[in-house]
Formats: C-alpha cells, structure tokens, sequence
C-alpha cells in the first residue's frame, strides 16, 4: 500500500466535487447561497467574505453533525441549504467539501483559489475582528 500526501487527498476530494471560481462563486453569493469559510477563527478574524459562517475544517464533522449535541446550528440545520465552501487556496475547502456530501449535505461547491483568489480579483472583504457582530 503506498502512502498518500495531503495532495494526494486533495486531488481526491476534487475529483467527487464541484468547484467554481471567484466571479461565478460572487454571483452564487448574490443569489441564496451561504458561505461556510473552513479557515481558522485567526484568518477569519483578520479577513473574510461578509455573511460568511466560520467553522475551521479541523471541527467540521462535529459542527455538521445531527447526532452531537455541541453541533453548529448554522451548520447543521442547513443541509438542504446551497452551500459554497472557502478556505485560504481551496485545499482545505475541497476536503470539506468532500466530507459535507458524505454528511448528506445535498449542494456543496468549492470556491476554487479560495480567499487568496478572492482577494487577488479585488472581491469585497469586511475585516470581523473590527465588526464583533460577525
């Protein structure tokens, strides 16, 4: 059995799931979808996407999991929500993506390139740590 590298589960996440880039996801946003940004509350505390949900990648499953009580209502509740999933480059955000389908999360897209893509395209960003309301 040869050993995989996190490229390796990236690749492989990409290959089950849906991506669109930074102008389609922009145009997704203005319509209903929700933004679910997989970074950590430190990268999302300094910069983020407005309305975006931060729940970091390494306590996905339990926040958008039925069945454990702590569980992220925002999340959870919102499995036939639209969802589009950001992280810092889109690696992350691929292998959330991956897991949320499995959860049964019915329409889950990666932003491709995620926030540094965002911003590279001039995108609006809020800074949250300025707004304690976001």
């Amino acid at each position: 059995m040869s050993q995989m590298g996190l490229m390796d589960f990236i690749m492989d996440a990409k290959s089950r799931i849906k991506e669109v880039d930074v102008d389609m996801a922009e145009k997704l946003l203005a319509k209903d979808y929700k933004l679910l940004d997989v970074r950590e509350p430190a990268e999302h505390n300094h910069i983020a996407i407005a309305d975006s949900i931060n729940v970091p990648r390494g306590v996905l499953e339990p926040a958008a999991d039925l069945n454990y009580p702590n569980a992220n209502p925002d999340l959870r509740d919102n499995r036939d929500a639209k969802w589009l999933v950001l992280c810092a480059t889109g690696g992350r955000a691929a292998l959330a993506t991956d897991t949320l389908q499995k959860m049964g999360f019915a329409d889950v897209t990666n932003i491709s390139g995620g926030m540094t893509a965002w911003i590279d395209s001039g995108k609006p960003t809020i800074s949250p740590i300025d707004n304690p309301y976001v």
